[in-house]
């Protein structure tokens, strides 16, 4: 157990120590959550409003987190660690509020997900959560897109 909650702690330094590759944005969900089970006959709809940023910590290595406000939940967020780059990824995201985690892709500007909960006031009563959303990349230009730009 001990060297687990070491290596949890390790993580973070090792991400974020290096100088790596960046995107920040903003994105726009839609999705439906299976409330008070795991079945979406039921359904019903959600929406957020996140910032966030995606990092590029190895050749295939991303780590990305978000936060932002959310209906029903009032608030959300994110963090995800996968395989991928900057544009296009696969990652597996944990949402600490409501408690949810499964798999997200992302595509060029789109992000899909799938998560699963506990069905309890922890994960706001989701059993499941699927997702669609768009984002817009904020943040400064790479030094060499403002070079080409002022010549």
């Amino acid at each position: 157990m001990k060297k687990l909650i070491i290596l949890f702690a390790l993580v973070p330094i090792v991400l974020f120590g290096q100088e790596n590759n960046k995107v920040k944005f903003l994105e726009l969900n839609i999705g439906i959550a299976a409330i008070d089970g795991y079945d979406f006959s039921d359904g019903f709809p959600g929406a957020s409003f996140l910032f966030g940023q995606t990092k590029q910590f190895s050749d295939n290595g991303i780590f990305e987190y978000q936060v932002g406000i959310a209906a029903p939940s009032i608030i959300t967020g994110k963090v995800a660690v996968g395989y991928g780059n900057l544009k296009n990824n696969i990652a597996l995201a944990v949402r600490p509020w409501p408690l949810l985690i499964g798999p997200q892709a992302k595509i060029g500007n789109f992000t899909f997900s799938f998560e699963v909960g506990t069905d309890s006031e922890i994960s706001f009563d989701a059993g499941l959560i699927s997702t669609v959303a768009y984002r817009w990349t904020i943040g400064g230009k790479k030094k060499n897109e403002i070079k080409v730009i002022n010549e």
